[in-house]
């Protein structure tokens, strides 16, 4: 998997969007994304939380297809994180 890149706005938005966070779902599919960004390995992050890699594939490949997007809404929606700005 290339590596994924993230604007300023985007990453301080998703770090915002994590602190806040009290869903641990919701929290490991920004981590996920935010860590992808700072070049750790699909293995190296599945192992630090104890989740599967392809759980960890699928949250980046969400953020990618636009279902976790900087958005206005604010909320999440069938699972999918929407951040706003």
């Amino acid at each position: 998997m290339s590596k994924l890149c993230l604007t300023n706005k985007e990453k301080s938005a998703l770090e915002a969007r994590h602190k806040a966070c009290r869903d641990a779902k919701e929290s490991d599919r920004i981590k996920a994304v935010l860590l992808r960004a700072e070049d750790w390995t699909i293995p190296m992050f599945s192992q630090a939380l104890r989740i599967h890699e392809n759980t960890v594939s699928r949250h980046i490949n969400d953020y990618q297809d636009g279902k976790i997007t900087i958005s206005s809404g604010g909320s999440t929606s069938q699972g999918h994180l929407i951040i706003t700005t």
